[in-house]
C-alpha cells in the first residue's frame, strides 16, 4: 500500500499520538524526547508509517505493541531515535583523569602476585570511539607502567548499527579531529578519507548489542571496575536514570568508578557513590 504526497503530507502527529508515542519510547529505552522535540518523533518515524502502510501515528503505535513483527520494527526504531554523537578522545580532561588517577588507583589495588584483569565498561558507546580511546591510551600509558595487568574493554549500545560501524573500525575524519598525531600513526591505518582502526586496538574491545532499561541484560553485566556512562543519561527522564545508574551501581566491584558525562550530574539521581574531585573533573566511587 502507498501513500499519495497529498496524504504524506497531511499525516501529523497529534499531541495525544505524541505524549503515547514518547512514553513508550521512555519506558523502552529510557530516552525522553520533551514537548519541543515532538518534531524528531513526527519526522523520523514518519518514513515508517509510510513503509508500512499504516493511516496513523496510533496505528504506527499499535503496531509495535501487538504486531507479531514487533521486534523488527523496535530494532528499527531504536535506530531512528539514538542519538550518535561521538570522536575519539571526547573530553580531554576526563580522559586524562582517567589515565593517571582512575586506572593506577584501580591497578594498584588489584592483588600484586597472580593474573590482574581490569574490567571496563563503555555504555552507550555508540560507534566505539570511547572504548577505542580507553584501549589506545591503555597500550600507550597504562602497560608500559603496568605490563602484568590485562584490560578486558566491552563497550554497549542499543543501537545495533552503530554496533556493527564499531566492529568494523573504519571511520571518518570528523571521528579523527582530537586523535594525537602520535596515535594516528600508531593506531591507524589510512586509505583515502578513510582510517581503520589496528587490529592490535581492535582485539582488546568487545562489543554487545545492549538496552540499558532491560532489566535481564542489566543484571548480567557484573564485575566491573570501571564504567564510563558519558553523555548518555542527559537523553533519559528522571526515573530511567534512577534506574539506570541502579544498575550500574550494581555491576561494579567495590572500589569501581561510575564516569558520567562532564555537564552531566548524579545529583537527585542517587546517593549510592561516593563523590570523588580531581580538580576540574567528577566522578563517583562505589564504596
Amino acid at each position: 500500500m502507498s501513500f499519495s504526497q497529498r496524504e504524506i503530507e497531511s499525516l501529523k502527529l497529534t499531541d495525544e499520538e505524541f505524549f503515547e508515542l514518547r512514553d513508550y519510547i521512555s519506558r523502552l529505552t529510557g530516552i525522553y524526547f520533551p514537548e519541543n522535540k515532538k518534531y524528531l518523533i513526527e519526522s523520523r518515524i514518519r518514513p515508517r508509517i509510510e513503509a508500512l502502510g499504516l493511516k496513523s501515528y496510533r496505528a504506527y503505535l499499535d503496531f509495535l505493541k501487538f504486531s507479531p513483527f514487533r521486534a523488527r520494527e523496535l530494532e528499527i526504531l531504536f535506530k531512528l531515535i539514538t542519538i550518535n554523537e561521538t570522536y575519539f578522545f571526547r573530553d580531554e580532561l576526563q580522559l586524562k583523569v582517567i589515565e593517571e588517577k582512575i586506572l593506577p588507583e584501580l591497578i594498584q589495588s588489584k592483588p600484586k602476585n597472580g593474573f590482574r584483569t581490569l574490567r571496563i565498561w563503555s555504555a552507550g558507546c555508540s560507534t566505539g570511539e570511547e572504548p577505542y580511546t580507553i584501549a589506545m591510551i591503555y597500550l600507550e600509558k597504562i602497560k608500559p607502567k603496568f605490563p602484568d595487568v590485562k584490560f578486558e574493554i566491552i563497550g554497549t549500545d542499543i543501537n545495533s548499527s552503530v554496533i556493527e560501524v564499531a566492529k568494523r573500525g573504519i571511520y571518518r575524519q570528523y571521528s579523527m579531529r582530537y586523535v594525537p598525531e602520535n596515535y594516528l600513526q600508531r593506531y591507524f591505518n589510512c586509505n583515502g578519507d578513510e582510517f581503520k582502526i589496528s587490529e592490535e586496538i581492535k582485539k582488546l574491545v568487545r562489543f554487545e548489542q545492549l538496552n540499558l532499561m532491560d532489566r535481564f541484560q542489566m543484571v548480567m553485566m557484573r564485575n566491573f571496575d570501571l564504567v564510563l556512562l558519558r553523555n548518555v543519561l542527559i537523553y533519559f527522564d528522571e526515573n530511567a536514570r534512577k534506574e539506570v545508574v541502579s544498575w550500574i551501581y550494581d555491576s561494579l566491584n567495590r572500589g569501581g568508578y561510575l564516569v558520567i558525562g562532564y555537564s552531566e550530574t548524579l545529583r537527585n539521581v542517587t546517593k549510592a557513590f561516593k563523590i570523588v574531585y580531581f580538580d576540574k573533573v567528577v566522578a563517583y566511587k562505589k564504596e
